[in-house]
């Protein structure tokens, strides 16, 4: 037996993990799906009968796990940006020229579906691994797989106490906190007071996408109260890790800046904006990217 790559150096900020899984498992493959991020890398392993072994090594937290409960942490922690998926086909030594297995790439690539959306057909162009664009992807509702492993099905509820444990050693201290706090505000406010010129509520814009991105970032939700935004200030009534909840604010962002480009009456105050974010990120470059909000801004903005 031998793993051939079927994708590699796939990137997190564009990979839904959990439908990936999904969708592998509906195919009956077997293989491996190999994830590393800063300081934490993990591997499920795929066996026939839709079967599962899950392994983490967190070196932050000096942490190996397994089982479930790693997995919980696994698919959480893939949220984050900058990390790298690597997904092998399980396959026997010949016959040489035996065909990969269907490429997965329309099933992940999203502006993060929600975990029970997967593609039903398969765009072109997508045989060299390279990513595909979100508007690519044709959706229907498939319901879990059937599965003999002892892990959950997918999807199962990652509750905020989950997302609590497994988000436990990412904390950043009290002031770094803050400041994060106060450079999403300033940029929240800033896209704020531009919109308002135009007679646009930002705030309502924001609540919607908000409610839109609840199942991936559920302490954005606009009814669990643990966020708020109000006039430039932002608080958070519990403490994330940092990575996801930046990754979360430009989730927001990218969809709102998405529906406001998209306007062809919007355009003059749609480019106001990107000015005035590329001044931020040129203004507090160290803090940006200290706490990684750059190069996400820059790919929402296209620079």
């Amino acid at each position: 037996m031998k793993n051939r790559p079927i994708h590699e150096n796939l990137d997190t900020s564009f990979v839904n993990l959990s439908a990936l899984l999904r969708y592998l498992q509906r195919r009956q493959f077997v293989g491996r799906i190999r994830v590393e991020l800063s300081g934490y890398e993990a591997e499920i392993v795929l066996l026939e009968g839709n079967k599962m072994k899950v392994h983490e090594h967190d070196r932050i937290a000096g942490r190996i796990g397994e089982g479930a409960e790693a997995l919980q942490r696994l698919l959480i922690r893939a949220r984050e940006p900058g990390g790298t998926i690597n997904v092998y086909q399980t396959t026997p030594e010949a016959p040489p020229n035996e065909p990969l297995a269907e490429k997965v790439i329309p099933a992940i690539v999203e502006a993060k579906q929600t975990p029970s959306v997967l593609p039903k057909a398969l765009p072109n162009g997508n045989s060299n691994g390279h990513q595909a664009s979100p508007a690519t992807v044709v959706a229907e509702e498939i319901p879990p797989p059937k599965s003999n492993a002892p892990l959950p099905d997918f999807p199962f509820e990652l509750t905020n106490e989950v997302e609590a444990r497994a988000r436990r050693t990412q904390h950043v201290s009290p002031h770094d906190w803050q400041t994060l706090l106060n450079l999403i505000g300033e940029l929240l406010g800033t896209i704020d007071e531009t919109l308002a010129v135009a007679n646009l509520n930002f705030s309502a814009a924001l609540a919607k996408v908000r409610a839109e991105i609840a199942v991936d970032y559920p302490f954005l939700n606009p009814a669990s109260g643990i966020f708020e935004y109000a006039r430039g200030k932002v608080t958070m009534r519990e403490q994330t890790g940092a990575k996801l909840f930046v990754a979360s604010i430009n989730e927001a962002l990218r969809r709102l800046l998405e529906k406001l480009g998209a306007s062809p009456k919007f355009a003059q105050i749609y480019r106001a904006v990107s000015q005035k974010i590329l001044a931020l990120i040129e203004q507090r470059k160290p803090l940006y990217e200290k706490f990684f909000i750059t190069p996400h801004l820059e790919r929402i903005l296209g620079v």
